[in-house]
């Protein structure tokens, strides 16, 4: 072959070798896709310098140095006829004529000519033998032509043909062949190439390895070894962006790196190097959050321009590309250089790129990025103008075929969604979506930037959800961001983004239909992302304020104080975690600022609002008037400035708190969907003023502000019952001060719609449904009243949800006092003479937590007949939920939070699933024939059912009054009206009774409380209540009978702070009869339970009864109790003597009744007698408990257990049924968790009792049980037991009515 032919030859093999990759990145918030610009870099100016092969120069014919067409045709014509002439084997005349048609191509473009070109050079490798030196030389020739001819026509077969011609040279060429080298880079460019087109990874993997071989056979001085390090360093760069192994970056990285050291200063191409390291860097620094890397890649590809001459072909790829890096930059640091730096260079890339060029749409739709990007950091609204301006220009650019087309229209339809949430023009949403969705219609599923496509019309269809209120735009927008996910391999760098967005839909939807799955998911797709990022990542931080402000939603939604206590704990993170200067600060600060001030409105701790104010006037001072946030901030300010001032009374920070809300509507478009929530916030303070400084003005202000913010808002959003609220507050404002009664039912509809509205949080309907019953009733509106006490009931069961844990519902039980509202309820129905619907409301407001317990409990007997299936998955998920109530697990301490966070996440999340589903099953059973009731509260008709041997008396008292409700099972309810006494009296009485007790000291210090404080209680309690409901009880004499033991069973049903008084020991003084002398006292905590517990009893033979007896006479760090040892023994004894056998009697004394001991022996007895101390928690109910040998057994462990046949316990301890000061009606307390467990009748004691009492009463108490031996043994004696033994222990005069008071009787 002769050297002419070499030359084309060698030139061509690195002509098709030197493919450079530049990725120019184009991203718009949240995220915008990558465009692939692919830059063709021809070496023939390398080849054909002055100095680089002049013998080879020498060689081009006439044609070449004068450009005289006619030369050229003529040569063709005489290279043909001597191809005519030529004998077999003759190959030369073929190639000469091949090389001068491929010249008359390249001149005319006439395709005719590139045709004749391959047939002939085809010729010529065919008419040599395999072991011909210049058949592989041959085969490269035709291999070059045939890519050639893949490029003009895109006909996939000639690229099969060129390569199936390159491995044919490369077998055909010995080791050390001089092009050796170049046949395996040529080889392998071309695999690169396919894999491109196909996708095929096993091209990808071929391309690297022969690019390797050429890399190892050229040493370094070998002309070819720059372009074969960077094209493997591109080929490997390509296999990281498909498998994610960040192996192949280093090594791309470090090839490309040796590439630039390589070349020599002043190399016309030295350039090119300099980019594609910097491109290699930029994805490295993607992947592995490096700024170093990003630093290094702006150095690269800044070499790259300076190295650039005005007019050089590649100047604006370099100076975009650059852009796209120093723009990156920006939003990892905040920097505002580097984005007026990347908007500059942009800008250049625009300027140096000519009309119709096929970069053009690219360079025009990165500026409007970083244009667009600037306006959301200034506000500028010129940026967003120009950005949008740009990104049209791109789209209209290109057509439907284009590649490109789909990332210009999906980056458009951002910005005319940013301008739509700024200037509120609908169209500019319409024409967001239209764009987006023709970009996802234009891409193919197994494209990788459609999950970005589908990202960007998500987050549109999200804002016109939330704009319009069209549920299916929100549904739609799930559904794509889903899909995004779905599409997205695991480790690719977008899926977080594609999460987070995800995320925040799901929470949209959440505020929207309050399905608590929809939150659920919001926060593990969230916690997703903050677990999969290292710390200092640049998304670490949003991930984390988000994720807070998820958890404290849900706070507000559940009242689970550990998300709150969370959620400010990842926020304080995200703050930390974020530099000064960084343009997300401000809402970092400003998230943080919102989740601190809920939490001082629930804690009251006055540094939570400090420092919510101190990072919300951060906020606002590190934006930019301007700025499309700015509103936000002062609004937040403004809350926390009033928050501020209701609690210190400062006017100046109300002052302050309107001037900003007022700002913030100031700074909003009349068109923006957030106007009206911020005109109705501003209202709200303008109430506020009003009643502090009376100026009517604002009270007209706050009316017209309010009712503003709620014709703006969709019933669907949770925001509009706030809205109501805070309407009607302002019109009762207004009534009280003109008495316009329309103001006044105005004021109780705004209530009610809130407290019916679907989508309001339970707390905040709970909150209007008391605001409409108080109104009301303060009012005169009884029936109105009624109605709205009955919602608030009705919602109690959303507030304290079963879904959260124990000590949270405790906490919401105590913050709203469920009882309270139950007692004001039964208050207004006794009003209006509804006494049975007066005992419901009181009892659906009563012991909450051991109801929400005891349905998942229930018996499922009948419904496993109707439906066997449903009946078993009901008891499985009861048992579940049952060992969650009581499992100690479930209590979150401080360092779970900090340190373990997701573990009790798990837990809660499971839970709340469990409840989800129990509740739909409970919807699906009320839809069958027979139990339209399942699990409803228990008609008063059954509830009176449960005083079959007595009746029920009911003393009610709340602030409008004190009542006595008398029933038995038949006949009609009792009224009796209590005028002598009121609310505030019995809270006195009732505070006197349990603080002033001493909790040890002399007997003059319990002489003088029982003197001072005890017996003036019970004695006001018997001349203002007991007396006057006796009256109505004829069969009662008030005359003690000593000789006839009292005969008359009464259960007590106690509200409010009578509850701690002891009723059973109220009387007149001066010896006359009192209570426990007249007749038999049991106490209830709610019909429901009583009920339950009469229709559960059977008796069983004796036979069948197992008996457990516990002392403990010396506790570790306890007063011995050496009396229990003594009262054990006479328990035994009384047993043994009256025929219990002995094999049925366990007893466990001393270091026996360890915690697990008693615990598990609890499990099989069905009676109990337990001496020891016994302690009630004060603030955690649950945490009560029996001090044993080595611990407490909690009331936790004791009502997990499932005594089914439970009999009688009698718990000789002190504080056993005391229960907590601030929830009277709960009943938290150890005889209730007995109860709960399965003993029906229950003898516990108020207070502290004395050690030598308590064996008199407890041998008194059997000794009646079995006073006709073990055949007649009835726990629901107990109740005459404990009077009797009561009557005796009281015989001794030195007893004072604080040693016999405290015991009292629970249940049948």
């Amino acid at each position: 072959m002769d050297v002419r032919r070499k030359l084309r030859k060698f030139l061509m093999i690195y002509l098709m070798s030197f493919e450079v990759t530049a990725i120019g990145v184009a991203s718009t918030p949240p995220c915008l896709p990558s465009t692939t610009v692919t830059l063709t870099v021809k070496l023939k100016e390398l080849l054909l310098r002055d100095d680089a092969m002049p013998n080879l120069r020498s060689l081009l014919n006439h044609f070449e140095r004068f450009g005289d067409l006619s030369d050229l045709e003529n040569t063709i014509s005489n290279w043909n006829k001597g191809a005519e002439l030529a004998g077999d084997g003759q190959s030369v005349p073929f190639y000469n004529l091949a090389d001068s048609q491929q010249n008359h191509f390249e001149v005319l473009g006439y395709l005719s000519n590139f045709e004749n070109t391959i047939l002939n050079e085809r010729k010529a490798p065919d008419l040599m033998d395999d072991r011909h030196p210049g058949k592989a030389e041959g085969l490269m020739n035709l291999d070059i032509s045939q890519r050639t001819r893949f490029e003009h026509l895109g006909d996939m077969s000639h690229h099969h043909y060129a390569i199936f011609n390159q491995q044919n040279a490369v077998d055909l060429t010995d080791d050390g062949h001089p092009d050796q080298a170049a046949y395996f880079l040529s080889l392998g460019n071309s695999q690169h190439t396919r894999f491109q087109r196909l996708g095929d990874l096993s091209d990808l993997q071929n391309a690297i390895s022969n690019q390797q071989k050429a890399v190892e056979l050229a040493d370094d001085g070998h002309p070819g070894k720059t372009v074969g390090l960077l094209n493997l360093g591109i080929s490997q760069r390509t296999r990281f962006e498909h498998l994610g192994d960040s192996f192949d970056l280093d090594c791309a990285i470090f090839n490309q790196q040796k590439a630039v050291d390589l070349i020599d200063d002043g190399h016309p191409n030295q350039d090119i190097y300099f980019f594609n390291l910097g491109i290699s860097q930029q994805i490295r620094s993607w992947h592995l959050d490096d700024l170093p890397d990003l630093n290094h890649a702006i150095s690269n590809k800044q070499k790259a321009v300076n190295l650039t001459y005005n007019g050089h072909p590649d100047q604006a790829v370099y100076f975009s590309s650059l852009a796209n890096s120093q723009k990156t930059r920006f939003e990892g640091l905040g920097y505002l250089s580097d984005l007026e730096k990347a908007i500059s260079n942009q800008q250049k890339a625009v300027d140096l790129t000519d009309d119709g060029h096929p970069n053009q749409s690219i360079y025009f739709n990165n500026l409007g990025n970083s244009q667009q990007t600037r306006f959301e950091r200034l506000g500028d609204l010129s940026d967003l103008e120009n950005a949008i301006s740009n990104k049209r220009n791109a789209v209209e650019l290109t057509d439907d075929g284009h590649p490109d087309r789909p990332i210009y229209l999906s980056s458009l339809g951002n910005s005319q969604k940013t301008r739509f949430q700024h200037l509120g023009d609908l169209s500019d949403l319409e024409n967001a979506i239209s764009n987006q969705q023709r970009a996802v219609e234009l891409t193919d599923n197994g494209y990788h930037a459609k999950s970005t496509y589908l990202s960007n019309l998500g987050i549109s269809q999200k804002t016109r959800f939330e704009s319009l209120g069209d549920l299916s735009d929100l549904e739609n927008a799930i559904s794509n961001h889903q899909n995004a996910v779905d599409l997205t391999d695991t480790g690719h760098p977008d899926q977080p983004t594609y999460y987070f967005n995800l995320s925040i839909c799901q929470q949209t939807r959440f505020e929207r239909l309050g399905v608590m799955f929809d939150l659920e998911n919001a926060i593990s797709n969230m916690q997703i992302l903050v677990e999969s990022v290292q710390i200092g990542h640049p998304s670490r931080p949003r991930y984390l304020s988000n994720l807070g402000n998820s958890q404290r939603t849900r706070f507000e939604r559940l009242g689970y104080l550990p998300d709150l206590k969370t959620a400010i704990f990842n926020q304080q993170r995200a703050v930390r975690f974020t530099d000064d200067g960084h343009p997300a600060q401000p809402v970092y600060l400003s998230n943080l600022g919102i989740s601190q001030q809920v939490r001082f409105k629930r804690l009251r701790h006055l540094s939570d609002l400090e420092n919510a104010i101190s990072n919300q006037q951060k906020a606002v001072d590190l934006t930019d008037v301007r700025h499309p946030a700015q509103p936000i901030y002062l609004s937040n300010l403004g809350n926390c400035q009033q928050t501020r001032f209701e609690c210190l009374g400062d006017l100046s920070d109300l002052e302050n708190a309107i001037s900003n809300k007022q700002k913030a509507v100031d700074l909003t478009n009349d068109r923006h969907p957030w106007k009206g929530m911020r005109l109705s916030i501003l209202g709200i303070s303008q109430e506020t003023r009003f009643q502090r400084l009376g100026e009517l003005s604002d009270l007209e202000n706050a009316i017209s502000n309010q009712q503003l913010g709620i014709a703006s808002t969709d019933d669907g959003h949770p925001v509009k019952a706030s809205f109501l609220l805070s309407l009607g507050t302002s019109l009762q404002s207004r009534f009280l001060h003109f008495g316009d009664p329309d103001d006044f039912a105005t004021s109780v509809l705004s209530y009610k719609a809130a407290a019916h509205l679907k989508s309001a949080y339970p707390s905040v309907a709970l909150h209007a449904a008391r605001q409409w019953a108080q109104t009301s009733h303060q009012n005169g509106d009884l029936h109105s009243a009624l109605d709205g006490y009955r919602t608030a009931l009705e919602l109690f069961s959303k507030v304290a949800w079963l879904g959260l844990d124990t000590p949270s519902r405790q906490d919401r039980l105590l913050q709203e006092k469920a009882e309270n509202l139950g007692c004001l309820a039964a208050t207004c129905a006794i009003g209006l003479g509804h006494l049975e619907e007066a005992v419901e409301l009181l009892d659906l407001g009563r012991s909450v937590f051991w109801q929400q317990a005891s349905s998942l409990r229930s018996d499922f007997e009948m419904l496993r007949e109707e439906d066997a299936e449903l009946a078993e998955r009901f008891k499985e998920i009861g048992q579940q939920l049952d060992a969650g109530n009581f499992d100690s697990s479930y209590f979150i301490t401080e360092d779970k939070l900090r340190y373990n966070q997701f573990d009790g996440e798990e837990i809660g999340r499971e839970r709340r699933r469990l409840v989800g589903e129990w509740e739909e099953l409970v919807v699906r059973v009320r839809q069958l024939p027979r139990f339209k009731s399942f699990l409803k509260p228990i008609p008063f008709s059954q509830l009176r059912q449960s005083s079959t041997t007595g009746q029920v008396i009911i003393i009610n008292t709340s602030t409008y009054g004190v009542d006595a409700l008398i029933f038995g099972a038949t006949g009609p309810i009792e009224h009796v009206s209590l005028p002598h006494i009121n609310h505030d009296m019995l809270t006195e009485l009732s505070e006197n009774i349990v603080l002033k007790q001493p909790s040890s000291g002399s007997e003059m210090l319990r002489r003088t409380y029982t003197t001072r404080f005890l017996k003036p209680a019970l004695r006001t309690i018997w001349n203002d209540i007991l007396i006057h409901i006796f009256d109505k009880i004829h069969n009662i004499s008030l005359q003690h009978n000593v000789t006839m033991m009292p005969r008359h069973r009464i259960w007590w049903y106690l509200t409010g702070p009578i509850a701690f008084i002891p009723v059973h020991a109220a009387g007149p003084g001066r010896g006359a009869p009192d209570v426990s002398q007249l007749i038999i006292s049991s106490y209830v905590t709610t019909l429901e339970s009583l009920f339950r517990a009469q229709k559960k009893y059977t008796t069983l033979p004796i036979e069948c009864q197992k008996f457990l007896c516990v002392s403990q006479p010396e506790t570790p760090g306890q007063t011995p109790l050496p009396q229990t040892t003594t009262e054990v023994d006479n328990v035994v004894q009384i047993l043994c003597s009256l025929g219990w056998p002995k094999e049925h009697i366990a007893r466990l004394s001393g270091t026996e009744a360890t915690v697990d001991a008693v615990s598990a022996a609890l499990n099989c007895c069905l009676w109990l007698h337990l001496a020891c101390h016994g302690f009630q928690h004060t603030g955690l109910g649950m945490k009560s408990s029996f001090a044993l040998h080595n611990g407490h057994l909690e009331l936790g462990e004791i009502a997990s257990k499932r005594v089914s046949k439970g009999q009688f316990a009698l718990l000789s301890a002190c504080q056993a049924a005391s229960g907590q000061s601030d929830l009277p009606g709960e009943a938290m307390h150890l005889a209730a968790g007995f109860q709960f467990a399965g003993f029906p009748s229950v003898i516990a004691t108020l207070w502290t009792i004395r050690d030598d009492n308590a064996p008199k009463v407890t041998a008194q108490v059997y000794g009646f049980l079995l006073r006709n031996g073990t055949e007649g043994l009835d726990p629901s004696d107990a109740a005459s037991a404990l009077n009797h033994a009561i009557l005796h222990l009281r015989k001794d005069t030195s007893v004072t009515v604080d040693r016999w008071a405290p015991f009292v009787h629970f249940g049948i």
